[in-house]
């Protein structure tokens, strides 16, 4: 291997080192009071009882993120999924797969009813304000799904000023991509309004294994805000956004299968209202009111070779393409309560339709014919009602004591039938109803140091998919069968953490224990031919998670620390047991970041590591189209990124990233290589 690339990294860091001893920070160090909405209510985050991490704008315009997965990929507890390709990652919390996720925008839930990867986050980075990660179940709050944990990804609202802007474009040498985005933002008269656009373009990735094929992506986004104040405490508003994505997967361990998704696109509009300090103890009462329409078209191709007797080898692509709608229309009533001195209560109820409208054909192309092998209609909803409440207790010595509960009833019903021959499914038509609570303690101990403890019961409904749509979509080969029988997946989690921050050293650690049941996994049907939703598995999961950093006073250096440890235990009920769970034992990032002005300029420089042991993956499960077993090596990639904010404001700014720098071949799926070494620059204005 060449040492360039390790002697430009050294020489790049002592540059750095260099200037920060000649160039420390000379800003004052003021200590940030972060908010978060995690509980339903603005708090500092010292006083949220859950495990919460918050991305900001800031952390967001600086960085080189082309989608919010790779904005998530560093969290402590996260990992991303990239199902093949690299347009569409979806996010797994604490070793739960991303349908056990919950993904949100603006407190709104993605429903995503025909997918065997989870909720898509289709929004362009652009276009958030920031992230609020919450790990650990948060079912009690937001329902279903959030076996895992939650993700609120919180759009950009208005501005202070009657008009400002900002406009970016970047470059990334991993698919020779190109991005570009701007806005408008501004507030006046009680007005706040923004409107937004976004584009980018990605060719196949480039890897140190070579050029993956069908790997390309491109999407495109617009979104608007408008609100007014009639008062200082009350305010209505509407939205509305537009992503648009196409892209294609392929399986390095399947020479020929590929996915192609022409279209995959979410439209989304909505209208809220929000009155404040109603009374001395009605605090607050939030409605929302929206709708969302997703579209994706898919299409596999699945090559193989049929003997045919006397005509020998006949080469042959098995081609299921799918098209699918689904409408969802969802309605919510927040209000807040101050009762006494002592107890502040959130109570609410949640009304969500979702229709889902979808063809599925499969047709098999040979040198002399086509032949159509199926062709299904599905035609059905699924409709949610929630009711849920929490209180929170300030108990003496600065102990908080919050608890609540939530009442889910969910119905559904679809009418599934093939072109050639009608039919229904039988038991197409059922409702089931779930209540689930959850409980914890807070003690702010310091003003720096708080101490948390609590228990949490997740939940997640099966979708319509999983109990009545057969697919073979995103597979390379068979067909997955549905299931109207069917019971929810539950879960009982424990966690216990504390965090810390003060104006130079900031840390939160948090240990988990989780059980759940009914999981719905994929078992091998005999009489089928193919793989069927079961409610057959259990999971046992506990870990570590660590955030920490110390800023070095007077030199703008600041070493920090991600890491978790986590272990996961499966048992698909046929007395089979592993640890083997495609969950790594470790995921680290770790590094020295540096910040500081010079000659009016703000720099800043960030070299890091990251790094994560092997994966092992054995299901135990008889399977026709699964992978039942593989291992993928551990790896550590050596990245390099700095800064500079320019103009007379510091208004400009322009960032540079060296990523993978020893350019190590390595995987985090078995269907795709990760990037080589690659570069990335993004260059941007406020105004």
């Amino acid at each position: 291997m060449s040492r360039t690339p390790k002697l430009a990294a050294v020489a790049v860091l002592a540059a750095f080192s260099g200037l920060a001893l000649q160039v420390h920070a000379q800003e004052t160090v003021e200590l940030d009071e972060v908010k978060v909405t995690a509980g339903r209510v603005e708090q500092e985050l010292m006083d949220v009882n859950m495990s919460v991490s918050v991305i900001t704008q800031e952390e967001i315009r600086r960085s080189s993120a082309r989608n919010v997965g790779e904005l998530l990929e560093d969290i402590p507890g996260v990992r991303i999924n990239n199902d093949g390709g690299q347009g569409m990652k979806r996010i797994k919390i604490r070793g739960e797969d991303a349908f056990r996720t919950l993904v949100m925008i603006d407190g709104q839930k993605v429903s995503e009813h025909k997918s065997m990867s989870g909720s898509p986050m289709l929004i362009d980075p652009s276009m958030i304000e920031r992230i609020e990660v919450i790990k650990g179940p948060a079912s009690v709050l937001y329902g279903s799904d959030a076996i895992g944990g939650a993700i609120n990804i919180i759009t950009k609202k208005g501005g202070t000023k009657p008009v400002e802007g900002e406009v970016s474009a970047g470059l990334n040498t991993s698919a020779s991509g190109k991005n570009a985005s701007g806005s408008i933002y501004g507030g006046i008269d009680g007005w706040k309004y923004r409107l937004s656009a976004s584009i980018e373009d990605n060719d196949n990735l480039d890897t140190p294994k070579g050029e993956m094929d069908n790997t390309y992506f491109t999407a495109r986004s617009v979104s608007g805000f408008l609100s007014y104040d009639f008062t200082p405490d009350a305010t209505v508003g509407a939205s509305m956004d537009y992503y648009d994505l196409e892209f294609g997967s392929s399986n390095v361990n399947m020479p020929g299968f590929t996915v192609d998704v022409p279209k995959w696109s979410r439209f989304k509009t909505a209208v809220f209202g929000e009155f404040r300090n109603i009374s001395d103890a009605f605090v607050r009462l939030r409605t929302d009111v929206f709708y969302q329409k997703s579209k994706k078209d898919m299409v596999n191709s699945v090559p193989g070779i049929e003997e045919i007797p006397g005509m020998g080898s006949i080469p042959y692509v098995v081609q299921p393409m799918a098209y699918n709608t689904t409408d969802q229309y969802g309605f919510s009533l927040q209000t807040d309560w101050q009762l006494g001195e002592r107890n502040y209560l959130i109570a609410g109820y949640e009304l969500s339709y979702d229709d889902l409208s979808a063809q599925s054909i499969t047709q098999m192309t040979m040198p002399v014919m086509t032949m159509v092998m199926g062709n299904k209609l599905y035609d059905g909803y699924q409709m949610t009602n929630a009711v849920y409440a929490s209180m929170e207790t300030q108990l003496p010595a600065d102990v908080t004591l919050t608890y609540g509960a939530r009442y889910t009833w969910v119905k559904t019903d679809m009418d599934s039938r093939d072109v050639k021959k009608a039919g229904d499914w039988e038991n197409a038509n059922q409702s089931d109803g779930k209540l689930i609570f959850n409980a914890g303690l807070l003690w702010r101990a310091t003003d720096n140091l708080s101490l948390r403890a609590s228990y949490a019961q997740g939940y997640r409904s099966p979708i319509l998919q999983e109990l009545y749509v057969d697919t073979a979509m995103g597979q390379a080969g068979g067909t997955t069968y549905a299931n109207p029988d069917l019971k929810p997946e539950t879960s009982d989690n424990f966690e216990i953490g504390a965090r810390w921050s003060s104006a130079y050293v900031s840390a939160d650690i948090a240990a988990f224990y989780s059980e759940a049941d009914d999981y719905i996994a994929t078992l091998w049907n005999e009489s089928l031919g193919g793989d069927k939703y079961s409610n057959v598995a259990e999971a046992k999961t506990f870990g570590v998670e660590l955030t920490s950093s110390v800023r070095i006073a007077e030199t703008g250096f600041e070493p920090y620390l991600t890491a978790t440890w986590m272990r996961r235990q499966y048992q698909n009920g046929n007395g089979f047991s592993t640890y083997d769970t495609a969950t790594p034992a470790f995921m680290l990032r770790y590094g020295v970041r540096w910040s500081g002005m010079y000659a009016g300029l703000g720099l800043r420089a960030d070299a890091f590591a990251r790094s994560q042991t092997e994966i092992e993956y054995n299901d135990g499960i008889q399977s026709a189209t699964d992978l039942s077993s593989y291992r993928l090596g551990g790896y550590t990639t050596l990245n390099l990124t700095a800064g500079v904010d320019f103009g007379p404001k510091r208004q400009y700014t322009f960032d540079l990233g060296l990523y993978n720098i020893f350019d190590k071949g390595y995987q985090e799926q078995t269907s795709i290589y990760e990037p080589g070494r690659y570069f990335v620059a993004k260059l941007g204005a406020r105004f």
